[in-house]
Formats: C-alpha cells, sequence, structure tokens
C-alpha cells in the first residue's frame, strides 16, 4: 500500500510530501491524505491551461501556507484533534478548503455545516486548542521550489509580496529558517494583523497592491486555496492556483491552474 500511494502522489499531487513509513506502527503519517482520498480524487487533479495571467507582471504576489511554507498537513491534524474535543468529525476536504481563513470563522462553518452548530464561548474554545495543538507539532518546511522561485524572481527584477492570515511573528520565524534575511526577499508581507477582514474578503490583497504601488494588472497571484483565490478575484487581480493542498476542481475560480511551482517557474523563463 506504501508504495502504492507514493506512486500516485508522484502523479497527482507532486509537492505533497510526507509518505515515509512509520517506524513504529508501519503505517502512513496521520496527517497526510490517506490512500482511499487520492484515490477518490485522482481524477479531479487535473491542472486548467493559462490564457487570462498577465504577460508581463512586474509583481507577484504569494500566499504562504501550501505556496511557499508546507504547514497545511500540520494544521489539518490540529484542527482535527480541537474539533475532536468536541465530538465533532471533520475530514481533510473540511480543512483544506477552508485553508486560509480567519481561525473561528472557520469552526464556525464546519461546526454549522456538521450540523452541530456551537456556542460562541465553545467556538473560541476550539480555535484555541487548535492553535496549542499547532504550535506544539508545527515544523518548518518549505514547499520543494518556493525559495528557488522566490529567489529567481527577486534575481530577475520582480517585486515580491507575501499575504498570509497568519500572524507576524509567526511569519517572521518561519521565513528566517529559509530566508536570510526574509526582508531581502519580500517588498511587502501582509500578515493577520495587517487587515480587519482576512480571506476570502479581498482586503489583504487590495492593501498588499496599494504598498507595492503598483496597477492591478502588473500584478500576478499565486494561490493554492478557495478561500485565497476569492480573495485575489475580489481584489480585481489575476490569480494563478497550485495544486499543492487541492485538486484543481476546488481551485476553478482561478484564471489557471499548475500541478506546481516548478511549472509556475517555468512561465517566468523568458523574463
Amino acid at each position: 500500500m506504501l508504495s502504492e500511494a507514493k506512486h500516485l502522489v508522484g502523479i497527482i499531487c507532486p509537492n505533497m510530501r510526507g509518505f515515509e513509513k512509520n517506524e513504529d506502527k508501519g503505517a502512513l503519517p496521520p496527517y497526510i491524505f490517506s490512500l482511499k482520498f487520492i484515490k477518490s480524487h485522482a481524477k479531479e487533479w487535473k491542472t486548467m491551461p493559462i490564457d487570462k495571467i498577465p504577460k508581463n507582471p512586474k509583481a507577484v504576489l504569494l500566499d504562504m501556507d501550501g505556496v511557499v511554507v508546507d504547514g497545511m498537513p500540520f494544521h489539518l491534524r490540529a484542527w482535527k484533534e480541537a474539533f475532536s474535543a468536541v465530538g465533532i468529525e471533520v475530514s481533510d476536504i473540511d480543512v483544506y478548503r477552508r485553508e486560509g481563513m480567519d481561525g473561528l470563522e472557520t469552526v464556525q462553518e464546519i461546526s454549522r455545516g456538521k450540523g452541530v452548530p456551537l456556542t460562541p464561548e465553545v467556538e473560541r474554545q476550539v480555535n484555541e486548542s487548535k492553535n496549542r495543538i499547532l504550535n506544539k507539532i508545527f515544523q518548518v518546511r518549505f514547499v520543494p521550489g518556493s525559495l528557488e522561485l522566490i529567489r529567481k524572481l527577486k534575481a530577475r527584477g520582480f517585486r515580491l509580496a507575501l499575504v498570509t492570515g497568519t500572524r507576524g511573528e509567526v511569519v517572521s520565524r518561519i521565513l528566517k529558517e529559509g530566508l536570510n534575511p526574509p526582508e531581502a526577499d519580500f517588498d511587502v508581507v501582509i500578515t493577520a494583523e495587517s487587515v480587519e477582514r482576512k480571506k476570502p474578503a479581498p482586503d489583504p490583497y487590495l492593501k498588499a497592491v496599494e504598498l507595492l504601488g503598483l496597477r492591478k494588472e502588473e500584478c500576478l497571484v499565486i494561490e493554492n486555496a478557495p478561500a485565497g483565490i476569492a480573495s485575489a478575484k475580489g481584489a480585481g487581480l489575476r490569480c494563478l492556483a497550485i495544486t499543492t493542498s487541492l485538486p484543481a476542481a476546488y481551485l476553478k475560480e482561478a484564471d489557471a491552474v499548475l500541478a506546481g511551482l516548478e511549472e509556475v517557474s517555468r512561465l517566468f523563463d523568458n523574463h
């Protein structure tokens, strides 16, 4: 089963990592997609052609989780444990579809969608529990090719923005492990504290464009989740999505969908 899972991941989601064998149990780690999930979505994990992205962008705006940092498997595990404590079972898709959203809004959407509305106090407890669990298990690891893409774009004169709903102190800690210093690579960094309304509201990307001092048509967004795509499109920006977290079927609101950052990088070979 393990070799079959590795083969499928290599075909339909080449950027997913974590199919290392658990030495104690001989099983797959609990924080990645199950083989059943991968098989059931294999046909959906197709890409969409590029036909609407800016031909000569001056800036590239990057989401963090799933585009730069491979942190979503840890978020997934933390959400599952936090919801389990209040008797709610959540699926991988429940979490991945809401990637980038405000934590409390995620609790509200998932619990109500399961037909188990929670009191405001319990909603707050679930969100805080998720954050505590995440802080204990989180490991900084970068999406394959992300650091190379960032340096390539910077070397070719593109202005770069990082647009995330993660808290600023966490962003700084994460980036310091891969970029030295992170400020040298990103012209603008938008974090949870930068705007009042988080993704899927357009505010994070509107703020990034404002600080970059460019026109919207001069900017290209790279996202990997529906909430981030909605935020970018709501801000009037062109958005390229990659299937590092979800099949292309969930990313159809983007202007184009590619398998991963290697394909994204090739788009800039002639710039």
